[in-house]
């Protein structure tokens, strides 16, 4: 099996320590039964299947996957992983569980923003966890909002996964309303 890991967009072979696009060949799959236009779309005129899946190859030449290709943040030209961000703030010993989107963004086209389940018991600021990441990861990867949610108001598939479609207007309209609320209060004020 031969694999690369390519820009998403240009698709340029990326050095290893790059998140791209997985695309494999050789014994994989045959493609599509009688469909040959899902087979063009499928595979690069090389022949490696485009999986879809985001990824990166470390020094050594290891595979490690980091998501889902359309669920891909794409920010001021800078495609960012959703996967990767989450895994890091699931680090934070505040945090339950993490779950990290785009939104729409007039400057950037997308911006990442973060839905949180604390841990019981825990409290903490949408400050002190974009601190967290300080000095950890890429500026460009630090949440622009942070959302706290319980664990039932994550919208889940039947088998529990998060659905991230839905969890954006979960947290698009939890900002839309503490923007609402914060203009209420300035009036009053």
């Amino acid at each position: 099996m031969q694999l690369h890991i390519v820009h998403p967009e240009t698709r340029a072979v990326l050095p290893p320590g790059e998140v791209g696009e997985i695309l494999v060949a050789g014994y994989v799959t045959p493609g599509y039964y009688r469909d040959p236009e899902n087979n063009v779309r499928a595979f690069d005129p090389e022949g490696y299947f485009l999986t879809g899946d985001l990824g990166m190859l470390d020094a050594e030449g290891r595979l490690h996957f980091r998501g889902r290709l359309k669920e891909l943040i794409k920010s001021g030209g800078i495609n960012i992983s959703p996967l990767e961000v989450e895994a890091y703030l699931m680090t934070y010993p505040k945090v339950q569980y993490a779950a990290v989107v785009g939104l729409p963004d007039a400057t950037k086209g997308e911006v990442p923003v973060v839905a949180v389940e604390l841990r019981a018991g825990e409290t903490a600021t949408a400050e002190e966890v974009r601190g967290f990441c300080r000095d950890h990861i890429a500026s460009y990867k630090i949440p622009v909002h942070v959302v706290f949610l319980r664990r039932d108001e994550f919208p889940r598939t039947s088998t529990g996964k998060v659905q991230k479609t839905e969890l954006r207007g979960v947290i698009a309209g939890r900002l839309q309303s503490s923007s609402v609320a914060l203009t209420h209060r300035e009036v009053a004020g």
